[in-house]
């Protein structure tokens, strides 16, 4: 993935060379009596954002000039006394120099001894009060606007005046710094909206500007320099509808103050687009599929920083100064996924091999890899948010392969321990708080796991991990026997032939299978079967023992909130939680078992981290949310591809929960955003 979709430019900004000294120039006309006239230069000699904010055409420059209009408000200080004076408004003949200088003639108000020293500071761009002695500044960010609609971008100076001078020049400092945002429409469509805002995209992560909230109002302290919350009510602006024509752009931009020492988090854009029918009045809220990353810098004050973002007709990305979609189908016959930081997905391509993809931001994959010649394949993230992947190779071995943050690992193979075939494997992953490792815990079913010479073999259920074993080879262990075997007056006969599960947790490794047991006498025939749990150290539990076989497994997790077993129970699907009593694994009754509707014709296929089920149902979605009120819902305008697999997932910074599947009409695979309304199940 070329990062640079997603990297802040910051664009160092016109230089307008203005006085920066604190010298008196007696060079002007001098004023009359009880008046100092103030030259106010605009920020210069360092990268500055503006007071009239116009942009540099052909640059990312931002020009600093006054314009007609511009009010500023000065304070008076002398000795312990602070006064403050009048507004004063800015007329054609204030301005000079292009714009850079502008002369304010003002009162000097009463209290103030103009023959003796004092120091006169200035405000403009932002509400500024005198509030017991100190001051303050309204440093509440902007609304995300038109560039040419921001008008408060609060500047302060300060100057010191000997006694009776009539003449000074305030050299103007930036008290913030301006995120800026060109948006492109590639559609055919014009673009109108309204609401667009930044926001942090991360739960927990850390505001990175003074900001507002239900009660106060941040205010900068012009003389201590510190930022204090004033309890005040605030009033939202109206809003005026952006529109952008097809093929066109336009630049928005938003003025903040950055809190010291915190760089930019993790950022999403957002915009809210409003119908063409204006008896329809009802807006849409889009957000940005793709974040953009954490800054590894504070940002500065007086700094520009663009962003770029893309409106494809229905879809809103950030993307770099090219306005090139980072958007890219994937094609692909999914097996598995699993999301934590990132979602991970493992899939074919109809041609025998197993690949990887992810991605950190919805529909924006990161690269795929070519893991091997193989099928089954199953991926789980681990608490370093490295990507773990087993699967069936074409000569009936597991293949097993790790991400390390920086490369895969080569395969390591788990082989039949007396030359049989292996198939259907699953993983889950430990950790270590020691050293930070993460190691893998692998079940699998193996035709010749034992070698029992008084019995014929059928498959085995096997138990696999690499944390105790030397160089990272497997420790294989046998968890069910297979077989057939025939005593004096009859036959016992084993079977498990629906593969396994796994779960690992700090005290056990769990397995959930089916079994099928019968046993024959020459006058009578016992067939049982069941769904089980056992632990990798040997004790097992079970649902009761059934005369027809009505039951299959479909996957078990660790979800948060307990441990909880996906499987049919007498045609029935079921998600039960499982808790160990003793040292035995036991399936709980309601209300911590939850049949889930529409058994007679749905499949489930996969539990997500936090416990909510994905399958289908026909040939459409299935998705059961087990936090809304145990609610299953349908996708009826979903047709997934024959012989594919569907996957929930969770991510770690993201509220939202996601459907991974294959479209059956372009074998794409996608990702559909849980909707609780959902639809009809057929």
């Amino acid at each position: 993935m070329n990062n640079r979709f997603f990297l802040w430019v910051v664009s160092a900004l016109l230089l307008l060379v203005g006085c920066t000294n604190d010298e008196i120039v007696n060079e002007q006309q001098a004023p009359e009596e009880g008046k100092i006239t103030l030259t106010a230069s605009v920020p210069g000699e360092t990268a500055q954002t503006r007071l009239s904010l116009t942009k540099e055409t052909g640059t990312k420059n931002i020009v600093v000039t006054w314009r007609v209009g511009d009010q500023a408000k000065f304070f008076f200080k002398q000795n312990s006394t602070i006064v403050e004076g009048a507004l004063v408004e800015l007329t054609t003949d204030d301005i000079t120099n292009e714009g850079k200088e502008a002369d304010f003639n003002v009162d000097i108000p009463e209290g103030i001894d103009g023959q003796n020293p004092y120091t006169v500071y200035m405000t403009h761009g932002a509400e500024s009060k005198l509030v017991e002695g100190q001051i303050l500044i309204n440093v509440t960010p902007s609304w995300l606007m038109p560039m040419a609609d921001l008008h408060d971008v609060p500047v302060a100076g300060s100057v010191e005046i000997t006694g009776g001078a009539l003449i000074g020049d305030i050299p103007l400092q930036h008290l913030g710094t301006l995120q800026c945002v060109t948006i492109q429409n590639s559609s055919a469509e014009e673009l109108s909206f309204i609401y667009p805002s930044i926001y942090l995209s991360d739960w927990g992560a850390d505001q990175y500007y003074y900001d507002k909230d239900y009660y106060s109002v941040p205010y900068y302290n012009l003389i201590d320099g510190e930022v204090e919350n004033i309890e005040e009510e605030y009033f939202l602006p109206d809003e005026t509808p952006i529109t952008v024509a097809p093929n066109e752009t336009v630049l928005l931009a938003q003025w903040i103050k950055p809190l010291p020492g915190i760089p930019a988090s993790k950022i999403r854009l957002a915009i809210a687009t409003l119908p063409d029918n204006p008896d329809y009045p009802d807006y849409m809220e889009v957000s940005s599929q793709n974040r953009k990353p954490a800054r590894n810098s504070v940002m500065q004050t007086g700094r520009a920083y663009h962003l770029y973002a893309l409106w494809d007709g229905s879809t809103l990305c950030f993307t770099d100064d090219t306005f090139t979609s980072p958007l890219s189908p994937l094609v692909g016959d999914l097996m598995h996924a699993d999301g934590k930081d990132v979602i991970a997905v493992v899939y074919s391509k109809s041609d025998g091999k197993v690949y990887y993809n992810s991605m950190q931001d919805i529909d924006i994959w990161l690269g795929e890899t070519l893991l091997g010649t193989g099928a089954e394949a199953r991926v789980v993230i681990d608490e370093n948010d490295h990507p773990h992947v087993v699967f069936t190779t074409a000569d009936g071995k597991i293949a097993y392969r790790k991400h390390n943050g920086t490369a895969w690992s080569n395969p390591i193979y788990i082989e039949s321990k007396f030359g049989g075939s292996c198939s259907k494997p699953d993983i889950d992953v430990d950790y270590s708080y020691e050293d930070y490792s993460c190691c893998a815990h692998i079940t699998y079913t193996d035709t010749k796991g034992e070698n029992y010479n008084h019995h014929t073999n059928y498959p085995d259920i096997m138990y696999a991990e690499n944390r105790t074993s030397n160089g990272g080879a497997f420790e294989r262990n046998l968890i069910y026997d297979g077989c057939y075997e025939i005593d004096g007056e009859g036959s016992i006969l084993w079977r498990y032939d629906k593969g396994s599960f796994i779960v690992w947790t700090t005290t056990e490794k769990y397995i959930l299978t089916h079994q099928y047991y019968q046993h024959i006498w020459p006058d009578n025939q016992n067939d049982q079967y069941r769904v089980v749990i056992k632990t990798a150290s040997g004790t097992e539990g079970g649902k009761e023992y059934t005369s027809t076989d009505r039951h299959d497994v479909f996957d078990f997790k660790d979800t948060g909130y307990g441990l909880y077993a996906l499987y049919k129970y007498n045609d029935v699907n079921y998600r039960t939680n499982i808790i160990v009593s003793g040292d035995t694994p036991e399936f709980r009754d309601w209300p911590y078992t939850h049949d889930l509707p529409y058994s007679d014709n749905t499949v489930p296929h996969n539990l997500s981290r936090s416990g909510d089920v994905a399958g289908l149902v026909g040939s459409d979605i299935y998705y059961w949310f087990w936090l809304l009120g145990h609610q299953g819902t349908g996708y009826p305008d979903v047709m997934v591809k024959d012989n594919t697999r569907v996957a929930p997932v969770d991510k770690y910074d993201d509220p939202s929960s996601y459907i991974i599947y294959t479209d059956g009409s372009d074998s794409r695979i996608k990702v559909l955003s849980f909707q609780p309304e959902g639809g009809p199940l057929t």
